[in-house]
């Protein structure tokens, strides 16, 4: 595994996120709720 990714960060460029879609990311994960029953899950967006 360090051999793979040693070679390939030279290939990788970092890029900085919008602010905007910052703020969306946050406010939709504080949006999503995960119900397990019975092994399922269920999710639902509390918009």
């Amino acid at each position: 595994m360090e051999k793979i990714y040693s070679e390939n960060q030279s290939k990788c460029k970092l890029t900085k996120a919008n602010s905007e879609t910052i703020a969306f990311l946050m406010s939709y994960s504080k949006s999503l709720q995960i119900v397990e029953c019975n092994n399922m899950q269920f999710e639902s967006n509390l918009n």
